[in-house]
């Protein structure tokens, strides 16, 4: 199954990519997806910049295929074949 990740604004800054295809052998939910990121990356941070306890930080906004995880099932949606689109929370004042 591979996966398109999009990242954007200050997370595409932090991680110095604009996005990532993966090929992944079983759907896994997005609370994996989080995990296989860190690793990939291999910092921590990534996880603390998007989820804050069991829930996604607010101001984060995930979507795949377009549709937005908060209304679907969170941090257990289920990672569909497609794209992948992460806005991390937004600063300003």
């Amino acid at each position: 199954m591979k996966v398109e990740i999009k990242f954007f604004a200050t997370l595409r800054l932090y991680l110095g990519v604009a996005s990532l295809t993966l090929n992944l052998d079983k759907p896994i939910i997005v609370d994996e997806l989080i995990n296989i990121l860190v690793e990939k990356f291999n910092d921590k941070k990534v996880r603390e910049y998007l989820v804050e306890g069991k829930k996604i930080k607010t101001g984060t906004m995930i979507l795949i295929n377009g549709k937005n995880i908060l209304h679907i099932n969170g941090l257990n949606t289920v990672v569909e074949e497609g794209m992948i689109s992460i806005f991390p929370p937004a600063g300003g004042g």
